[in-house]
């Protein structure tokens, strides 16, 4: 059966209503063409690992793929990739092996230079992940002396369940959009992000990129809901708040990320219906596209950068 043949029964399925066909990823010459002189680069990268703690844990392959882009969500050409394995001291379990597909032998004696990376990274505007927080903290642990660069997360990013996508899991989301790829190599992840990032959102018909694009740059402000009752857990579980820790290691407690906009409503729900007083006292981060998903010390700048929103922030829970 030839190619054409194989396109032409894969829409009569689909359009069918009885069938869904998802296509193979095929790496694309490009996106889209055009001469903007507002092209900027980005980068999806994919780390795998042997578990989940970067305190603990340690980088076993990084992969990176390039792509031009616009502020308007356009995705123009892929450029150069990046890969490479690194040797983590440690026998790789059998569990990481068959999650990841990286096993010892892969990773023997292998190394990722430090100014390797960095001279890839050199002309990059945004870092995008699928998990940034997974994935910054064990790039920044593994390669501490990176300059800072603008994140943003796939994940996280995008309201999935709005556009009605019911998991985050980069393997479902792709198949809602009819294609699948070769997992368990990290640069075969970065092209399927990439890929993902390209198309419009079901709902919305927002690009995906482009709603990334604004959902990054927003301010973020970390609430942390300290000597809240015991009673009000779920309460404050089913408004969306996690219990965390804070970036100073400080204390743990309930939290939520928010956008700016959204904190005054906040503060009236935590006064009125957690602590039923005027005057509350919550500890707050700052966090922008730079400082956001890090694991590095270097978000206590943002209190001096953001003094005013932290000042605004603080006379929103007393007044």
């Amino acid at each position: 059966m030839q190619h054409e043949d194989i396109e032409n029964l894969a829409t009569i399925l689909n359009n069918s209503g009885h069938y869904r066909v998802t296509k193979k990823y095929q790496r694309p010459e490009y996106y889209n063409t055009g001469d903007e002189d507002d092209k900027m680069i980005a980068v999806f990268l994919d780390i795998e690992t042997t578990g989940l703690s970067y305190t603990q844990d340690k980088l076993i392959e990084l992969g990176m793929v390039k792509f031009e882009y616009n502020r308007h969500g356009s995705i123009f050409r892929l450029l150069g990739d990046f890969s490479g394995y690194q040797d983590p001291g440690i026998p790789i379990t059998e569990y990481i092996t068959e999650l990841t597909g990286v096993n010892d032998d892969m990773v023997k004696g292998q190394k990722i230079q430090e100014n390797a990376v960095a001279n890839y990274l050199q002309d990059v505007d945004l870092i995008i992940a699928h998990n940034a927080q997974f994935d910054r903290t064990f790039l920044e642990t593994t390669f501490p002396s990176l300059p800072p660069k603008a994140w943003g997360c796939l994940m996280y990013d995008v309201d999935w369940d709005k556009e009605g996508i019911s998991s985050r899991k980069l393997e479902y989301i792709a198949y809602k959009f009819g294609f699948f790829h070769e997992g368990h190599r990290a640069i075969n992840d970065c092209l399927a992000g990439v890929h993902l990032l390209a198309q419009q959102l079901p709902k919305s018909q927002v690009p995906v990129l482009k709603e990334l694009l604004t959902q990054s740059k927003a301010i973020r402000f970390k609430l942390y809901a300290v000597n809240s009752p015991y009673d009000s857990k779920e309460l404050l579980k089913a408004r969306g708040y996690r219990w965390s820790m804070s970036q100073n290691d400080k204390y743990r407690a309930w939290s939520i990320e928010l956008n700016e906009d959204k904190v005054a409503e906040e503060i009236n729900y935590l006064r009125s219906n957690i602590y039923n007083t005027s005057s509350i006292n919550i500890p707050v981060e700052i966090f922008d596209a730079y400082s956001r998903f890090s694991s590095t010390n270097n978000k206590s700048n943002n209190h001096v950068k953001y003094r005013d929103k932290l000042e605004w922030f603080q006379k929103l829970c007393t007044s």
